[in-house]
């Protein structure tokens, strides 16, 4: 019942989502916006959506050098794709299935990539909140006048990040024994944080001591900023795609704050960003650069569309493969 009703919830904030986002537009002049983008460009969409997959799933490799070292660039980029595949079904399911495929393919632990899972996605929180607070350093003033909550908010999960980074750096050096004792205190503000929050703070330790390498930690850190630089260049190939570039002399500082606040979409707990994706990248084109609603919409809905079919068209053929042969393999 539990596992339904986030579900149906998801499915409900995403449907609010979408409402929000296409209120009162004629789809017919958002289906007219998207025929008049160039192929060409949105083929560089494409060419860079799998050129970021093959990022991540690098920095993926290094993370997981301590745990294995047979899993491979293509081990990784597979196993993601099908990562963002699962996720277009269920929020957060693409996790366990990426960890899963893993198993599947080299026989790893489970549990200790979730481990490196929990350090990614870490990892991806703290760049996501340093692209917002450079947005507001690109349009001061008009982000916090258009998007207050979103300003204060980022101010909170910086706040928040401080403190988590605070535990986690007192988990690393006290091992096990750290982890109880903030186990024993967050139990006194709510017994019910407290379990899963140590299991996640056991999980990230495991994540981090596997990493190893001479450079591990420059590699990483390398990887993360060409990766963002990757989502910043998408959206700048989508402006030049729809002649937003042009028109409305979007350039790169555009595209990053519509990167920044469009990826909040992503980490709202919806079916692939559905609908939480589609209303700010286009709230945030029409609200602080006065593009066309119309244009707006046609271009989040065509970047959207694009980086799914993509992870699809490799994710599902690989995750029936793997599982084909994993089945073989047992038999």
């Amino acid at each position: 019942m539990k596992a339904f009703l986030r579900y149906a919830f998801s499915l409900t904030l995403a449907g609010v989502f979408l409402y929000w986002a296409f209120e009162g537009i004629d789809l017919t002049t958002i289906w007219q916006a998207a025929r008049q983008s160039s192929t060409g460009w949105l083929a560089m969409i494409v060419l860079t959506t799998l050129c970021t997959v093959a990022i991540r799933a690098w920095r993926w490799v290094v993370l997981l050098k301590g745990v294995t070292r047979v899993v491979t660039v293509t081990d990784a980029t597979l196993a993601l794709a099908i990562c963002y595949s699962a996720n277009i079904v269920a929020p957060r399911a693409g996790e366990a299935a990426r960890a899963l495929s893993l198993k599947w393919q080299r026989d790893v632990s489970v549990s200790a990539t979730i481990g490196t899972v929990v350090v990614e996605r870490i990892l991806d929180m703290v760049w996501l909140i340093f692209f917002v607070g450079l947005s507001l350093s690109v349009i001061p003033g008009r982000l916090e006048t258009e998007y207050p909550l979103l300003v204060s908010g980022s101010l909170l999960m910086l706040g928040g990040c401080a403190l988590l980074a605070a535990f986690l750096a007192y988990a690393c050096a006290t091992g096990e024994s750290g982890i109880e004792i903030v186990e024993v205190q967050l139990s006194r503000i709510s017994a019910r944080i407290a379990g899963p929050a140590a299991e996640i703070l056991r999980k990230f330790v495991v994540g981090l001591t596997s990493v190893s390498g001479k450079g591990a930690y420059v590699r990483i850190f390398v990887s993360s900023a060409i990766l963002n630089a990757g989502y910043v260049l998408i959206i700048y190939e989508s402006f030049c795609a729809f002649g937003l570039h042009q028109s409305h002399s979007l350039g790169a500082a555009a595209a990053l704050v519509v990167m920044a606040i469009s990826s909040i979409g992503i980490v709202i707990p919806v079916q692939g960003g559905i609908g939480a994706y589609h209303f700010l990248f286009a709230n945030t084109l029409e609200t602080l650069y006065s593009v066309d609603a119309a244009a707006a919409l046609a271009c989040a809905t065509v970047v959207h569309a694009l980086g799914n079919i993509t992870y699809l068209t490799i994710g599902v053929p690989a995750l029936l493969l793997q599982r084909y042969q994993s089945r073989r393999n047992a038999a």
